[in-house]
């Protein structure tokens, strides 16, 4: 992966993240988001889907990342075939197929506004697409997220479905996805 010239004028570089790196990614995540995760969830991504665990780093310190993980699902929301509006009323769940999840995307507050998370995303969905192969690519996101929603949106993501409560302080989520492979979500 290459070096970025971001919009500030400050340079960035997009790699796969190591075991070494989770501790740093821990704390990007811990200062960056509410919702954080075991040591162990971390390495499990990277164990079984080092491609999709995506660090970005300035100046040799890492102040952002990203990280997805194959699933196999039946569900045609989560494969960005309907969305709730457009699923037939009898919401029959197809053969299972790889989907694409977007675990967690983060960058820290400093960093923001320079293309970074943009970066990030990307390369997230140009791996999925071309090195795990999956369908789509789906993420949950906080309906109150305007920032994040609006990236999404911008590289084709479309809601799905709302989750009530879906967060530890009960916010809804809302479930987006971009289709990566054949027919596009309606």
């Amino acid at each position: 992966m290459e070096t970025v010239e971001a919009r500030s004028g400050v340079s960035f570089r997009i790699r796969r993240a190591t075991k070494e790196d989770i501790p740093s990614v821990m704390a990007v995540n811990l200062r960056s988001l509410p919702e954080n995760y075991w040591y162990g969830f971390y390495e499990y991504i990277l164990m079984n889907w080092p491609e999709s665990f995506l660090v970005a780093e300035v100046d040799n310190t890492i102040v952002g990342y990203a990280m997805s993980r194959v699933e196999d699902t039946g569900d045609p929301l989560l494969l960005g075939l309907f969305d709730e509006n457009t699923l037939p009323i009898y919401n029959r769940w197809l053969e299972p197929r790889k989907a694409g999840h977007l675990v967690s995307i983060a960058v820290l507050k400093e960093y923001r506004g320079r293309g970074i998370g943009s970066a990030l995303l990307s390369e997230t969905i140009n791996v999925m697409k071309n090195i795990y192969k999956v369908e789509s690519l789906f993420l949950e996101v906080r309906v109150s997220n305007t920032p994040a929603i609006r990236l999404y949106k911008k590289y084709g993501f479309k809601v799905v479905r709302r989750i009530p409560h879906y967060y530890r302080d009960g916010e809804d989520a809302y479930v987006m996805v971009v289709r990566l492979a054949g027919k596009p979500t309606r």
